[in-house]
């Protein structure tokens, strides 16, 4: 993904060889995204994103508290905010209740997630059963009806939000890698089926990513020690991550489905 610096509009001026500037407009006006879990981190980064090239969006987030002070900064008429907990069955219907309520979703990016750190033994059955709720039972739900008015248009977007660790795994993370590695088979299995109607699906898998919640559950110094890791020796941006998801459900991609973009400044590859 080429790296560059947006400004209003979407326009994003990407510097190629030779230094000559070239100028990329993203607009993706008219279009409705639904972008779940946009209250922080990855998820934030991407709707501002969206909202920059034109988009009418749905955000979600589970804490009344962000959503209302989110809302109350964001004036934007194109920006609206759902209250959603996929933690169970009666979350999940509630957020498509609602949704039945929206003329039309064109894109969904399905990017809440929660992750569960323990021993395998140690899991509990609720934690086990919340864990994929929210990581695999909401993205196939919410796909599940937002498919139906994409095959009437013979237009969709989905991209599903997965992680490195649906590629590789360390000790202590059996259930999350569970949950990501079947988010790529579904993304695969959509693809295949929901191309005839012009919906691509595709996942991006993000490495070690600065987000708030990295800086508040790891050290500077063991955030230091992982970047020696990485070839590209640093975590990655949240707006990198999220120029990706942009571009996959923009004009510019109009034959990539089914893919796996990985972007993790090359850490499964050492």
């Amino acid at each position: 993904m080429p790296q560059g610096h947006g400004n209003r509009g979407g326009e994003y001026a990407i510097a190629g060889p030779w230094c000559l500037t070239v100028a990329i407009n993203i607009d993706l006006s008219g279009k409705t995204a639904l972008i779940t879990g946009a209250t922080r981190g990855i998820g934030k980064a991407i709707a501002e994103k969206f909202i920059e090239a034109g988009a009418t969006v749905f955000l979600t987030g589970t804490n009344e508290a962000d959503i209302k002070q989110l809302t109350c900064t964001n004036k934007n008429p194109n920006v609206h905010w759902l209250q959603a907990d996929f933690s169970t069955r009666q979350g999940i219907d509630s957020l498509i209740a609602k949704l039945k309520c929206i003329d039309r979703i064109d894109i969904c990016i399905n990017n809440a997630g929660i992750n569960t750190i323990k021993p395998f033994e140690d899991y509990s059955k609720d934690e086990y059963e919340r864990l994929l709720s929210v990581n695999l039972t909401a993205p196939f739900s919410l796909a599940q009806y937002l498919v139906i008015g994409m095959k009437e248009r013979s237009f969709g977007r989905v991209v599903n939000v997965a992680s490195i660790w649906s590629l590789i795994t360390k000790p202590e993370r059996a259930l999350y890698t569970t949950s990501k590695t079947g988010m790529l088979g579904f993304t695969r299995a959509l693809a295949v089926e929901y191309a005839p109607w012009n919906i691509l699906v595709n996942a991006v898998s993000p490495g070690f990513t600065c987000t708030e919640l990295t800086k508040q559950s790891l050290s500077v110094d063991e955030m230091k020690v992982l970047s020696t890791q990485i070839p590209l020796q640093r975590f990655a941006n949240p707006d990198e991550i999220a120029m990706a998801v942009l571009f996959l459900c923009s004009d510019l991609n109009s034959y990539i489905t089914g893919q796996n973009i990985v972007i993790d400044g090359g850490y499964t590859l050492v």
